[in-house]
């Protein structure tokens, strides 16, 4: 019986290995500050999201998931982070290589203030 909690143990902190390393590996998409929003343009929280970082004058890159390869370049980059691809909500937001799903808006304004210039 200890060998089996010790090797489900073993395999549990090589898995939390192994996911701290890949999302680790995700180069950034940009060598300066950026904001990427993923999306809908059906999508009513992508709109209020992307309607919040206007009116707060944030800049930021506006990228539909309905194309497919913007779509294939965010589910590899999320794979990647260790973030689950099969459902997710929207908006997805890159604000310098951090990847959140749906953030609060105000949050992400006062977040992207401090790292955008």
């Amino acid at each position: 019986m200890k060998k089996l909690l010790y090797c489900i143990l073993l395999i549990a902190a090589g898995h939390k290995g192994w996911t701290y390393w890949q999302a680790r590996s995700v180069e950034p998409l940009e060598d300066r500050p950026y904001l990427v929003v993923y999306g809908r343009d059906s999508c009513g929280y992508t709109q209020g999201t992307l309607r919040a970082l206007s009116g707060a004058g944030v800049k930021f890159r506006y990228l539909n998931v309905d194309d497919p390869v913007v779509a294939d370049s965010l589910h590899g980059r999320m794979k990647r982070k260790g973030i689950d691809t099969r459902y997710y909500y929207l908006p997805v937001v890159d604000l310098n290589n951090a990847i959140s799903i749906r953030p609060d808006n105000a949050t992400l304004v006062v977040q992207a203030r401090a790292a955008i210039p």
